[in-house]
């Protein structure tokens, strides 16, 4: 196994952690979640684009869309280019939602520090202050090689 491997295999677990211990979904899919993120992050799109960006089908994201309108967290709006079509975005409620949970996983990540000796803490700081640009960059690399 060389270094590199055992990097990834340490994010790996990292990112399982952190979705195992601390996703709080309230009821919607993790794809939902991430479509009503994308729109809060990049704004109003149309349904194709989404999907794209997404990775998944049109007709599934189309049948998202449905749903999420139901629950108000998105709504369809007209593409002012294109009178034929429509855009998607979050509404005030999606953005609402969204908060919510940031705020969720932010006090049960306190919660969690509370349970670390101050020497944990702040080795663990240390840690997250060298890597988290470092994590910043791999995540844009893979935004420009196509990874969501």
């Amino acid at each position: 196994m060389t270094d590199k491997d055992d990097v990834a295999e340490a994010l790996d677990e990292m990112a399982g952690l952190v979705v195992r211990h601390l996703s709080e979904r309230g009821g919607l899919s993790a794809t939902a979640l991430s479509c009503l993120s994308r729109l809060d992050r990049d704004g109003t799109v149309r349904l194709t684009a989404l999907a794209a960006a997404e990775g998944v089908s049109q007709p599934s994201v189309s049948q998202l869309a449905q749903r999420l309108e139901r629950q108000d967290l998105l709504r369809r709006v007209a593409d002012p280019t294109d009178g034929r079509a429509s855009l998607v975005e979050i509404t005030g409620a999606g953005r609402a939602l969204l908060a919510e949970r940031r705020r969720i996983r932010h006090d049960r990540l306190a919660g969690l520090l509370d349970t670390l000796p101050p020497e944990d803490e702040d080795t663990l700081r240390e840690a997250l202050r060298r890597a988290l640009p470092v994590v910043r960059r791999l995540a844009e690399a893979g935004t420009e090689r196509g990874f969501r």
